[in-house]
């Protein structure tokens, strides 16, 4: 092999290595455009109904249940505020690697029983619409318990809530190559048409991405939907 062959392929892997991360660093950065858009346009929102709700309390009066539902209103308006800036922050401390991970070997089985438990058992007298998918003698998984229960969780909750109250969820879970795939399939993860979601939807992936996991989505031709939370399966 002459020199100057020699010479040019650390160059050509030098180039190509960046252009990786160049392209790396422009899906991470329309990524956070549209998470900026997005809370700009769910925190104006929730101003203008604050808004709302404050000039209906200063000209109703106290002594009407009116009064009060204005208050309990702005109340859950706070909340959801909340909710949406702790979920920012935790986003960018993800991003910026400042959120402590713990792997270690997980079973599942019991995660999935513990996160599932208050919807399989509903004590408000609804219908059970929770479907155990689960795969008997799954491996541990190399994962971070409190991280994957936060995902967990929020997509359950989500998909329960918006999912018409006649369609069922599925939670399911096997063991593919070297991997674990936990999934879940419903109508919806959002409210129908709202496409405002971004922070939540970036935030469960990395959750799962510090955990060298992946998430994707499957869109079916019935209209469902199913994530799919693909984990490290724990070394013997």
């Amino acid at each position: 092999m002459s020199p100057s062959v020699a010479s040019t392929q650390p160059q050509s892997a030098s180039l190509q290595q960046l252009q990786l991360e160049t392209e790396a660093l422009k899906k991470y950065l329309a990524a956070q455009k549209v998470i900026i858009a997005s809370l700009e346009r769910r925190v104006g929102r929730s101003l203008d109904t604050l808004d709302v709700h404050l000039q209906s309390l200063i000209t109703t009066s106290e002594e009407s249940a009116l009064w009060y539902e204005h208050l309990h209103s702005m109340q859950n308006e706070v909340n959801s505020l909340c909710d949406l800036m702790s979920d920012t922050m935790l986003l960018q401390k993800l991003e910026a690697g400042k959120v402590e991970v713990k792997l270690e070997p997980l079973t599942l089985e019991p995660l999935l029983v513990a996160v599932s438990r208050h919807w399989r058992n509903p004590k408000d007298g609804s219908t059970n619409r929770l479907i155990y998918e689960i795969a008997s003698d799954l491996p541990p998984a190399l994962a971070d318990q409190e991280l994957v229960e936060a995902v967990l969780t929020d997509l359950l909750a989500r998909s329960l809530k918006y999912s018409d109250a006649v369609s069922p969820v599925v939670l399911g879970a096997e063991s593919l190559g070297d991997r674990i795939n936990l999934r879940i399939t419903a109508q919806r993860f959002a409210p129908a048409g709202s496409r405002d979601f971004a922070t939540e939807i970036i935030l469960c992936c990395r959750r799962i991405e510090v955990q060298r996991g992946e998430v994707t989505c499957q869109q079916h031709p019935d209209g469902l939907q199913t994530v799919t939370i693909a984990l490290c399966i724990a070394s013997h």
